[in-house]
């Protein structure tokens, strides 16, 4: 599978499967996004940002992960968080403080 837009866009809100040592855990697909090519050659591929959220209760650090989803298969892709967790014994968040925990893997 070649990562791109077209590839991702229809899985948007669908969940894919993370293999963490502490057993699998849902993460859902919210955002598909591009990036300009700003002078890239055209050997590389567009750059590709997928964004994902996930619960608080198990935040993930930046590392390799198998990620499992129906319609793709099986891959290793590293997965980096982008925005600070409440700690768990906020949940439920205050209110205009985060209640999920965003993800980000790049493609580029």
């Amino acid at each position: 599978m070649k990562p791109s837009l077209d590839v991702f866009s229809p899985l948007v809100g669908s969940k894919f499967m993370i293999e963490t040592l502490a057993g699998p855990v849902a993460l859902l697909l919210v955002e598909a996004r591009e990036y300009p090519r700003r002078g890239l050659p055209a050997a590389f591929p567009t750059p590709l940002s997928l964004i994902l959220t996930g619960p608080l209760d198990l935040i993930l650090s930046q590392d390799n992960y198998y990620v499992d989803h129906p319609a793709l298969g099986r891959h290793a892709w590293c997965i980096a968080p982008i925005a600070p967790s409440v700690p768990a014994h906020q949940v439920p968040a205050p209110p205009g403080r985060v209640t999920e925990q965003r993800y980000q893997i790049l493609f580029s």
